[in-house]
């Protein structure tokens, strides 16, 4: 095919490697931070403690409810001058615009992952009964304990099927992280693209390197689901589950 730049497309391949650790490691630690914080939230709504049950509604439904472009633009764009000014004004010598902008991309991707792993984890506590805590404190385990060794456990199995949907929308929109210059997979390979219009070969790896992580991304849930259910002998529900992933 004339029209496809075999040898451009070759050479993208190699230029896009030292991308995918930076999205990789966008969407893990993302993961890493929203799962405890995210886990603590959704108790929060659950049991509706005093202010921070409110608080957290207000969080979640600000950040559900706003494009994640617009949170870059005003996490990258805005707070870098706002804190430049309130430190001039201070006399504190910081040079706020010499932060590495992954750090932004950071604040703004577990901002995000927080927000949706509350309302997971909200939905799958609703499936393990109440009685189960009364059961626990009663023979003697305290809350903690109780959520460690029982409660977690079944909702974790609960929740897989979302985390997994969640982890790899999460995935994909890390091509966003080019908005706030991290060069990351979309990052490179659009700025190797435009050098010779090479667009089409370009956007053809991006779809197949995403399409590949986010196969990597499943298969690994549905091991670690698997995992879980062997453990707790859930195995025998294994094939309905496995077809949420589908």
């Amino acid at each position: 095919m004339m029209f496809f730049n075999i040898p451009f497309f070759l050479q993208a391949i190699i230029d896009i490697l030292p991308g995918i650790p930076i999205t990789l490691f966008v969407l893990l630690f993302s993961l890493a931070v929203a799962l405890p914080l995210g886990f603590l939230l959704a108790v929060a709504r659950n049991k509706k403690i005093r202010f921070f049950s409110r608080a957290a509604a207000v969080y979640v439904s600000f950040i559900r409810g706003t494009p994640m472009i617009v949170q870059i633009y005003i996490i990258y764009n805005s707070i870098p001058g706002i804190l430049a000014a309130f430190f001039k004004q201070a006399g504190i010598s910081v040079n706020v615009f010499d932060i590495n902008p992954l750090l932004y991309a950071l604040i703004v991707f577990s901002l995000n992952t927080i927000a949706i792993l509350c309302e997971i984890f909200r939905s799958a506590l609703y499936t393990v009964g109440a009685g189960q805590m009364e059961a626990a404190v009663t023979n003697g385990l305290s809350e903690a304990q109780a959520y460690r060794r029982i409660i977690i456990p079944q909702m974790m199995i609960a929740a897989s099927a979302n985390l997994c949907t969640a982890s790899i929308e999460l995935l994909k929109n890390t091509s966003l992280v080019f908005y706030m210059t991290v060069m990351d997979v979309m990052g490179i390979i659009k700025t190797s693209a435009a050098l010779g219009y090479h667009y089409f070969e370009g956007y053809t790896l991006a779809f197949l390197v995403y399409l590949l992580l986010c196969y990597l991304v499943q298969w690994i849930f549905r091991a670690v689901e698997k995992r879980m259910k062997r453990k707790s002998g859930l195995s025998s529900d294994l094939p309905d589950r496995e077809k949420s992933y589908a």
